[in-house]
């Protein structure tokens, strides 16, 4: 089993925006598509291409949640995805992280999460 992290420094309140399970598409560019059924997004990516991510648990207080994340393109076996918000000097830090198996698929997804608390930030400016 293998974890990825990325984490970015923001002095903005980016809670609202990461704790928006369902608004992903707000402050994530180059989704194609994001629908929701219940505690369910799915997240089309392209032509054929579907990410469906469950959440698993939400905790507003602590400001973190965590969704089981799985695609017919993502040859895994568990992939668990937690964001969260925690103070630091002059703001906060956004972070998500990924226990996820097996450990192989790990640097393709630190990609992704590099991407994401980019674009996270970026939307803040």
């Amino acid at each position: 089993m293998d974890e990825v992290d990325a984490s970015v420094d923001h002095g903005a309140p980016v809670w609202a925006a990461f704790g928006d399970f369902h608004g992903i598409q707000n402050w994530l560019p180059g989704l194609e598509s994001v629908r929701s059924e219940g505690d369910t997004r799915f997240i089309g990516m392209g032509p054929g291409v579907e990410i469906a991510e469950a959440l698993v648990s939400r905790d507003d207080a602590a400001r973190a949640l965590s969704y089981a994340v799985s695609a017919d393109v993502l040859p895994t076996t568990k992939y668990i995805t937690t964001c969260s918000v925690v103070d630091a000097e002059g703001g906060c830090t956004a972070r998500m992280s990924a226990d996820i198996e097996p450990d192989e698929i790990a640097p393709m997804i630190q990609g992704v999460y590099d991407n994401a608390v980019k674009a996270l930030s970026d939307h803040f400016q």
